[in-house]
């Protein structure tokens, strides 16, 4: 029989600590040696203990992506997690879908484990995919992604409730009790990573960390109130609602909340309610940790007062022959959290990193949700009007932010050495807490977290050495890996294909497609693309005029130094249109300006009531239409703080109009998100998705295009040729194909069409062609081959068929000739 204490064998029971180890009998060790406790008292003889080289404590996806990042990269990982399914907030427990990026910016989609998880999830989910009805097959997904890495140990349903520090500025170990089996763990590691979206494991570690709001002086932050307080947003309970084709009636119990009007729900819409709404939120004065119970009761009052106002009461906001037919088929009992602590590293992200955001050295993940914050008390506020995301155009101004970039000094605690973070509890001011929270952005953060810790166990030292010392290194492996850093390119020496000569049977020219809509002037607009030559000398804009008259239009043109960077002040050159009554056609802008190849530009437009410029947007399940590196733009109105709303008020009750970011300036342009387009030709031709691309360092659209298209007109298959002067040894082949990094499709049973379906791969071995691999019914991003070492100065990638799209699309190939394979 083997004892409980050598229950976990092969886990380094016999671990002999270097400069950051410890022995594994952590409760043992730690009473020997008078280490403390946060809880005080010591597990008892039959609790089970092992060591890894890191502990996970927290399974939503941040939790899991920095577990599975970090035991990819070699770390023998414990995973703790107190609910009975990976996912978190994202599970089907509480059923927040994880909303990215690519809604509020650009070519911005997170890429990496999230695009696994996401790519997967949608190829086996029967069922949409939108707020409020995440269902099995994402646990499914996060699980297996869980269970197929040997490296991890997890434990599901197993709580983390005391720390045992070995001094006070390292962890030595976690005790947990796992529900449902009457064991207890003691887990010991080098390095340990909060990921309990509260901040758990750093709070009983008694990390520096903060709550609530600055004080505006703090951080210079012009939207932060003049003095700190407590303020943070509330929890929210989701329902599921089931269309049963015949009438399902609904009583509500007598401890709901009733409702007798809408005007109770000021601007809360009730249009869509299959998945529940977020506004069902409460917040203070329940205290999100403290009063989770309370909160969670209060919530699933509101949740059956709303439902019952929708199936009963007189709500005109929805179909009511509709709800009629609708019955309850989920109501959430553990709420979605957003607000609680935030743990304080070397760096503390700011208002002013999410809005005007600088190139930093150890930049390892990125955000671009707006500055999202809520009405104090949520819907027990349900009086005052909810507060207008920065997608209304009146808010743009003041809570709108670009791709900035997360350091590895806002991952790890400036006072608990051995502590790092994900998702929620990053270091971060509450104002780019609001923006950084978003469960996408947690997910790639984790990932970086595993590549930090395999890291600092590689030079057996602490995350803070590897932010000094190694943050490049690290900033490499995220590439190699499928993450993106805004900013960072592939500079790594030991990719062959770099140093390749890249050639193709064809490629695409920048065209973009046939209209199906059309976008008012009444503001200004703007359209950005890649410019292949050094000159630009026309620029035709495909226009309508409801005007009785001749209008006369301004156009400019200006650098962009990204693809949703639309900062730039100075024309490079302007142009005037002259767009004749009642047109319907194009206009010719004539600039004759010498511009730098291979760079960004964009042309804008003033402000031209009953003039429209023809648009296009992608229409989801189809095959990609727009060019990759284009990107259309508006420029919302800016407000002053007396035409506020009374929830801007209610939100930044002492903010005046000079405090606002860009006042008096002409303000941020928002971009055109999810497959926008403004139809336009330029002359020269520009030809920017070149076969040369799959090797320029980039594995989206940021600086350049970065991606190699073929010419649609010609069939498949189409192939890629990579060659060297000399031959060289290589053993792996790393490619990277397009699953839309410019928007995430919500479809079910959903295969991206423009990714890669059949391919192979061949090598010249001086005589001939010879297959090394042969792959069918691919629909995922990034393929990794490994094959025993062959030497060859040819290598061709043949694309043989995609999931739907009519060009083959390929954004990177890495070629390597790795030690270890």
């Amino acid at each position: 029989m083997v004892s409980r204490r050598k229950f976990f064998g092969n886990f380094g029971l016999t671990f002999v600590g270097g400069l950051l180890g410890w022995p594994v009998r952590a409760a043992t060790a730690a009473a020997a040696a008078g280490s403390t406790t946060s809880g005080g008292i010591l597990p008892d003889d039959n609790t089970l203990e092992a060591h890894y080289d890191l502990v996970v404590v927290g399974g939503g996806i941040s939790g899991v992506s920095a577990a599975i990042s970090a035991a990819r990269n070699g770390l023998k990982v414990a995973l703790v997690h107190n609910r009975a399914m990976f996912g978190g907030n994202s599970s089907s427990e509480v059923k927040l879908f994880p909303e990215n990026n690519s809604g509020t910016q650009p070519w911005i989609k997170e890429g990496g484990l999230n695009d696994e998880f996401h790519t997967e999830e949608r190829v086996r989910n029967h069922a949409p995919y939108m707020e409020g009805t995440m269902n099995a097959h994402w646990d499914l997904v996060l699980y297996e992604w869980v269970i197929r890495e040997k490296n991890i140990t997890h434990y599901l349903n197993t709580h983390m409730h005391k720390v045992f520090m070995k001094d006070k500025s390292r962890i030595a170990s976690v005790f947990a009790i796992q529900l449902g089996t009457e064991k207890s763990f003691t887990l010991s590691a080098p390095l340990f990573v909060d990921a309990t979206g509260d901040g758990v494991l750093g709070g009983l570690a008694k990390a520096d960390h903060r709550w609530g709001r600055e004080a505006r002086a703090e951080y210079n932050e012009s939207l932060a109130p003049a003095k700190a307080d407590e303020t943070v947003m509330g929890n929210t309970l989701f329902f599921q609602a089931k269309d049963m084709g015949t009438p399902v009636p609904f009583k509500a119990p007598d401890w709901a909340v009733k409702y007798t009007d809408d005007a109770s729900f000021s601007g809360r819409g009730h249009s869509y309610f299959e998945g529940g709404y977020w506004w069902i939120e409460v917040g203070m004065p329940y205290h999100p940790i403290k009063d989770n119970n309370e909160t969670r009761h209060e919530a699933l009052r509101q949740l059956l007062g709303v439902w019952d106002h929708i199936k009963n009461g007189p709500c005109k906001m929805v179909d009511r022959k509709k709800a009629a037919n609708y019955g309850l088929e989920f109501v959430g009992f553990w709420p979605y959290k957003r607000a609680s602590r935030r743990i304080i590293g070397d760096y503390v992200l700011t208002q002013r990193d999410v809005q005007d955001p600088k190139s930093l050295p150890d930049a390892v993940a990125y955000g671009a949700w707006h500055i999202d914050v809520h009405v104090p008390g949520g819907i027990l506020a349900a009086d005052k009007e909810s507060y207008p995301p920065p997608g209304k155009e009146a808010n743009w101004q003041d809570l709108c932010t670009m791709a900035y970039s997360i350091p590895i000094r806002s991952l790890y605690s400036r006072n608990v050495e051995n502590l790092m973070m994900a998702g929620r509890p990053i270091s971060c001011s509450y104002l780019a807490f609001a923006s950084s929270r978003v469960l996408s952005t947690g997910s790639i953060c984790g990932q970086a977290v595993g590549v930090v810790a395999a890291l600092a166990k590689r030079y057996h030292t602490l995350p803070r050495e590897i932010a000094r010392s190694h943050a490049s290194e690290t900033q490499q492996l995220i590439l190699r890996q499928d993450g993106h850093i805004p900013g960072v390119e592939n500079t790594d020496a030991a990719d062959l294909a770099r140093k390749a000569k890249v050639t193709a049977e064809s490629h695409a020219a920048l065209s973009f497609p046939e209209p199906n809509g059309e976008r008012d002037l009444s503001l200004p607009h703007a359209q950005l693309f890649p410019v292949s030559a050094g000159q630009i000398e026309k620029v035709a804009l495909l226009l309508r005029s409801t005007r009785n008259t001749p209008t006369r239009i301004r156009v400019g043109l200006r650098p962009a130094p990204d693809v949703g960077d639309f900062r730039a002040e100075e024309d490079l050159g302007t142009a005037e249109v002259v767009v004749p009554a009642h047109h319907d056609g194009w206009v010719q802008a004539d600039f004759g300006v010498h511009v730098e190849p291979g760079k960004l530009y964009y042309i804008h437009t003033d402000k031209q009531p009953g003039i429209f410029w023809k648009a296009f947007r992608e229409k989801e399940g189809d095959p990609n239409r727009l060019p990759p590196a284009t990107t259309a733009a508006f420029l919302p109105e800016k407000t002053g703080f007396g035409d506020k709303s009374s929830a801007f008020r209610e939100l930044f009750p002492d903010v005046e109009l000079k405090d606002i970011p860009g006042a008096g300036k002409a303000g941020h342009w928002r971009p055109l998100t999810m497959g926008y387009g403004l139809c336009m030709r330029l002359t020269p031709d520009s030809h920017p998705y070149g076969p040369e691309n799959v090797a320029r360092g980039a594995n989206r659209p940021d600086k350049w295009s970065n991606i190699w298209v073929s010419d649609p007109s010609r069939r498949l298959p189409a192939s890629l040729q990579l060659s060297w002067p000399s031959p060289v040894a290589c053993n792996t082949v790393q490619l990277t194909f397009d699953t839309d990094q410019n928007r995430r499709v919500t479809l079910p049973l959903f295969r991206y069409p423009d990714c890669v379906k059949d391919y192979s791969v061949e090598y010249h071995d001086g005589s001939g062609w010879k297959q090394l691999l042969k792959e069918e019914g691919n629909y995922m991003r990034r393929r990794v081959h490994r094959f025993d070492e062959i030497r060859t100065d040819r290598l061709r990638i043949n694309i043989l068929a995609t999931n739907g799209g009519p060009s083959a699309r390929v954004y990177e190939v890495r070629v390597y000739n790795d030690k270890e394979v």
